[in-house]
């Protein structure tokens, strides 16, 4: 496979490019759903495949093709970037790296290649049996599950000599319950890219039915809320949503010129009473936790907001070059048929330093929202989030779950009425779209707002 990698890359130099890269992908995957204990889509590949990157007079070209024509990729990708070239009014340039040669090796207990696909159905319908057993208000179950094991390889001709063992099981749910012709469902959404099948002894079914088939239930018998804005604590699945969706996007360096962020570094954009940090990087089991990046740039932690200031921003090549900001290694393409783009990989709120019961005191009548379902942001921070498990606060005290609830408001506006942030940090694991799909983890402490930061409704 090397040899094939470096006669492309020793072609795009004989042409005369001036940055040439090539990655290869070389996974088998699996992806099995089950609707109502019925096998709906049961499906066996193996992705090889090559991405070839050129950059020509300040123009990219891109080509995706078949391993045994990645010469003929080269040239084309050549062609397209010096006739891109010619159409171009402002230069791509690239920021300066030092090349890396480095073999990533993962050791997993349970390869998912090593486990027969009976073994992945029976997990599944054993799922689905127990979802139908928890209440017989449960009307319509779904399952889908993926997992993906094998090699990228990243070569340059800046001397990148980059392979890395990747893997990821995922799981998803969405179940449907049913009282007095009243529809309603909850989602569960779990999986790792460090760990192998062996992931899921530590996610028993189970527990899955539990925490899902309760927010079902919830959500066919809570109570509805009252429209309107309220003191509120979100937990940490909550909390993440808005570190995502409603800021992080707005901290890719592609989408900040367009965002509430613009012109903002070094900005205070947050209670200066509450010192707030949100980051995104590499955290324990996080779902988006790869070393290297799709460019060969070292994943590293990047302090978005840091004491309550704008600070910093997620970068590639190109765009830390225009920013003048640093690399931190978010070039995240989905796979060897797209080009690598600026993507988050696990963002999140830092831990403040309440205790549990300090987030609730004070609080006559307000909101708990505990896990989302759904949620949107638009590059003015706006957001609405949809809510599947909540619950009202009365007299500083956890009352009755409440249904049917959506959140909305302007995050930029919302950092500004936090007054508490919990000690112990939490993640859900899930997936990013942004043309692309990315594995991501999004998180924090449970936070408290003052009225006027979140509106239900």
């Amino acid at each position: 496979m090397e040899d094939v990698i470096k006669k492309g890359i020793e072609l795009g130099e004989k042409l005369n490019s001036d940055y040439c890269e090539i990655r290869v992908e070389n996974i088998d995957l699996t992806y099995i759903s089950l609707i109502d204990g019925r096998i709906d889509t049961l499906n066996q590949r193996t992705e090889l495949g090559a991405a070839i990157r050129i950059l020509k007079d300040g123009a990219w070209g891109f080509v995706s093709c078949n391993i045994e024509d990645i010469e003929r990729g080269v040239k084309d990708a050549f062609s397209l970037a010096k006739n891109s070239a010619k159409r171009r009014k402002s230069k791509i340039e690239l920021a300066e790296v030092k090349p890396v040669q480095e073999n990533v090796i993962r050791k997993l207990e349970k390869p998912p290649k090593s486990v027969p696909v009976s073994t992945k159905i029976e997990r599944m319908i054993d799922l689905y049996n127990k979802f139908k057993k928890y209440d017989p208000r449960i009307k319509a179950v779904s399952i889908s599950y993926r997992d993906g094991e094998g090699k990228r390889y990243l070569f340059t001709d800046e001397g990148t000599e980059l392979i890395q063992d990747v893997c990821h099981v995922w799981n998803y749910c969405w179940v449907t319950g049913e009282k007095n012709q009243l529809l309603t469902s909850a989602r569960d959404e779990i999986g790792s890219v460090s760990r192998g099948f062996e992931y899921f002894d530590g996610e028993p079914n189970e527990e899955i039915v539990k925490r899902t088939g309760k927010r079902v239930m919830m959500q066919l018998e809570g109570k509805e809320v009252e429209k309107g804005s309220f003191e509120c604590v979100l937990g940490p699945r909550v909390v993440g949503v808005l570190a995502h969706e409603a800021l992080g996007h707005l901290s890719e360096a592609d989408l900040t010129v367009n965002s509430s962020f613009y012109g903002k570094i070094g900005e205070i954009v947050a209670t200066e009473d509450i010192k707030i940090n949100m980051s995104d990087g590499v955290v324990p089991d996080g779902f988006g936790n790869y070393k290297y990046d799709e460019e060969g740039i070292k994943v590293k932690k990047v302090d978005i907001i840091k004491n309550s200031v704008l600070n910093g921003l997620l970068t590639n090549r190109e765009y830390a070059k225009k920013t003048k900001m640093p690399l931190t290694g978010s070039a995240r393409a989905e796979d060897w048929r797209s080009s690598p783009i600026i993507r988050m990989r696990n963002t999140y709120f830092e831990k403040g330093d309440f205790e549990e019961e300090e987030l609730f005191e004070g609080i006559k009548h307000g909101y708990y929202c505990v896990d989302f379902r759904g949620g949107q942001a638009e590059l003015n921070s706006s957001f609405q989030v949809g809510i599947q498990e909540g619950y009202e606060i009365i007299n500083d005290e956890i009352g009755e779950p409440i249904k049917n609830t959506s959140i909305s408001g302007m995050a930029i506006e919302s950092l500004k009425y936090i007054t508490g942030m919990g000690k112990k940090l939490s993640f859900e694991n899930g997936r990013c779209g942004k043309g692309q799909e990315a594995f991501v983890s999004s998180g924090g402490p449970k936070m408290r707002f003052k009225k006027g930061a979140i509106v239900f409704g």
